[in-house]
């Protein structure tokens, strides 16, 4: 019985161990998501967030919403089932990268739901990062960083299903192959049901990535990713938030006026090769090339008029629409450090150039048009249309975009304490072809400056300030079908960085200002063609972010941050109101001493009121609070209980459009997890 229980201790310590070694919140590495430089978060001008696989884990993020959603400072607005835009310091977030390397949306807005499966981290600049996007945004970056081979063999897998009949499989093996080549494959499949009525989702993603040393100074690596997503009875629009007589709608948590032959399908290929070259001691040539061509198809029900008391007063309209959009992604860049009087410096030297083609098609029912609706609206019982394409460029969009853009950018080691970062990067947009009736040429062509210093205080404590300009290109359309052209404006930083725990934890306190004009502000839609339109308009943004991430205690990780914004228009104005003046975001994990292999974490997440665009529909501040429990069961397995929304809070998703569906209530989700 002593050897038994000694066996027992001895496997218990095991997996605490395991526990400890790989429960590490945000990132005290390398980033060079902002400036393409050398730096560490704590070493970067800017507020950076990093959220690791192991808070993906933790919280059972599994789409890039959840992730976005947990993240401090961002907003998700999920305008529909599936498609969403992400807001950041009052604008909107149109720079995604992988690997430090991307182009912006086309249209600002997500489709589907991406899978993060394949992602090591994901790392969140907020301002501007003109530097390495070349069409900067005063939201932020976001810097999806795939997952790489591993020397060593390691497998793991997880199976996980919720309460709405779903389940989730993912797999992940990575090792050695031959001689100097690693590999990794990472699969994951997904089938639920939802709290909707009639929404169901389906998604598969596969990503394989090989790595190859071609000799000791040269590294090529290799890799694919595809991700699908299948969603049935999908949301156009949403929900009607008024009556005729202003009295707001209250409808239950589930419902949904999608009817259930109304789907939209995302698949999105992205392949990409990266060959490192090192150049001596001290320099290194990157070159890489992502290629990402993304498939849309939809369905679609939409509803609108005005709704009486007794549920009547709808019009349907029933639409198709396809997508399709090719992206090709050069960046070629000589990284490194050279010595000038007495000290250490950073050069980074590159060229990117981005071809961007996308093909639009909307299908519309000449035969039915837009029939007058019953009380019976929500039921989802309208049959289904037949859906036709139009021979006509009034029903079609056909844009090629070319982005071509020089950077350089240098850390000037002033003093062991004073640095100062300098950099500019020139851009040039061609856009030519035709969105919805009118044409869409334009040119656009802009340097872009960086200008940024850090201080340090003490060995922990950072002082730091950062500028750039803001120029990005966009395709949004007036009522008259016209593209608005670029945006300008200029973004800047001032904060304190003070490292805890050998700088295993972070806290920023950061306050920012920024100005964007000639951007388009949703106005409407056409009713025929449901196009939105976009007035230009001008905005100013100031306010501050306070961000704690990391390992402050042993056994206790923290990702927490407050945001605090102002925006208004030119006139003093206040605009946007459906971004909230006030966001929390906290979470917490926590390994129980007496218990090593128990750890709680839970998530807590508040925002101020919000409106509507006109005012008329409101949203009152709430909270949100999310349970996590994982328990080694060995040094291999674990188990893993999700809660979301404990207490069951009732809520609209976002306020972004002048229609809206109500977010997840109350729902637990279980996993089983294996390790080697």
């Amino acid at each position: 019985m002593a050897g038994a229980a000694e066996g027992d201790q001895d496997q218990l310590k095991q997996a605490a161990k395991h526990l400890t070694d790989v429960v590490v919140y945000g990132e005290k590495g390398k980033t060079d998501t902002a400036t393409k430089l050398d730096l560490t978060v704590f070493e970067t001008p800017q507020t950076v967030t990093a959220i690791s696989r192991v808070q993906m884990d933790d919280f059972a993020l599994d789409k890039v919403n959840d992730v976005l959603d947990y993240t401090p400072g961002v907003t998700v607005e999920e305008v529909e089932t599936d498609r969403t835009y992400y807001t950041a310091r009052g604008f909107d977030i149109v720079n995604f990268q992988y690997d430090g390397v991307g182009v912006p949306f086309t249209y600002g807005i997500n489709l589907g739901q991406q899978d993060t499966a394949i992602y090591e981290k994901v790392e969140v600049v907020k301002g501007a990062a003109g530097l390495i996007t070349g069409l900067a945004n005063p939201s932020a970056t976001i810097n999806f960083v795939r997952k790489r081979p591993t020397d060593n063999l390691q497998m793991d897998a997880r199976v996980s299903a919720n309460e709405w009949q779903g389940y989730r499989l993912d797999g992940d093996v990575s090792g050695r192959l031959i001689g100097s080549v690693r590999g990794r494959l990472v699969v994951a499949t997904e089938d639920s049901e939802s709290y909707l009525d009639r929404h169901e989702i389906h998604s598969d993603v596969l990503y394989g990535v090989i790595e190859a040393d071609l000799t000791e100074k040269t590294l090529l690596t290799v890799g694919h990713s595809y991700d699908s997503n299948q969603s049935d009875g999908v949301l156009w629009g949403a929900l009607p938030l008024l009556y005729v007589d202003g009295t707001p709608t209250d409808y239950a948590v589930s419902t949904s006026n999608a009817p259930d032959w109304t789907f939209a399908d995302t698949v999105q290929n992205q392949s990409f090769v990266e060959l490192k070259q090192a150049l001596g001691e001290r320099w290194m040539l990157t070159a890489i090339y992502t290629r990402t061509h993304t498939d849309y198809s939809s369905e679609l029900f939409y509803t609108y008029g005005d709704l009486q008391l007794d549920e009547t007063g709808l019009t349907g309209s029933a639409s198709g629409y396809t997508s399709d959009e090719d992206q090709s992604v050069y960046d070629i860049f000589i990284s490194g450090d050279f010595g000038f009087a007495g000290r250490n410096h950073q050069l980074v030297v590159g060229y990117n150039l981005a071809e961007i083609s996308n093909i639009e098609a909307s299908f519309y029912d000449s035969v039915n048009g837009s029939p007058a609706l019953g009380a019976d609206w929500a039921d989802g019982t309208t049959p289904r249309p037949h859906l036709v394409e139009h021979d006509s460029v009034n029903d079609s969009s056909d844009l090629t975009q070319t982005q071509k853009s020089l950077y350089v950018a240098t850390r000037l080691n002033l003093s062991d304490r004073l640095s100062a970062l300098v950099g500019a990067r020139r851009a040039e947009v061609k856009q030519r072809g035709f969105s919805y009736g009118g044409r869409a040429d334009t040119d656009a062509a802009k340097t872009v400056p960086y200008y940024g210093a850090t201080f340090r205080i003490t060995e922990t404590l950072m002082a730091y300030g950062s500028y750039s300009e803001v120029f990005t290109q966009q395709t949004f359309v007036n009522d008259q079908f016209q593209p608005l052209g670029a945006t300008a404006g200029d973004s800047a930083e001032l904060g304190l960085k003070l490292g805890f725990n050998d700088q295993r934890g972070v806290l920023t306190l950061s306050t920012f200002k920024s100005t964007h004009s000639n951007l388009g502000e949703f106005v409407g839609r056409d009713e025929t063609t449901g196009t939105a339109f976009y007035e230009a308009r001008e905005f100013k943004s100031k306010g501050y972010e306070l961000e704690l991430s990391g390992e402050f205690l042993d056994g206790l990780n923290i990702s927490a941050g407050i945001t605090k914004l102002d925006l208004q228009d030119n006139d003093g104005a206040e605009v946007r109101p459906y971004v909230p003046d006030t966001l929390v975001k906290m979470s917490a994990s926590y390994r129980i001493p007496s218990l090593p292999t128990l750890r709680v974490g839970g998530v807590i997440k508040w925002q101020d009121d919000i409106t509507t665009a006109d005012g008329r529909a409101r949203q009152d501040d709430y909270a949100l609070l999310d349970l996590a429990l994982h328990y080694g069961v060995t040094s291999s397995l674990s188990l893993a209980l999700n809660m979301e929304n404990v207490t069951d809070e009732k809520y609209y998703n976002s306020l972004y459009w002048d229609q809206a569906f109500y977010g997840a209530p109350r729902n637990l989700q279980a996993s089983l997890r294996w390790t080697y």
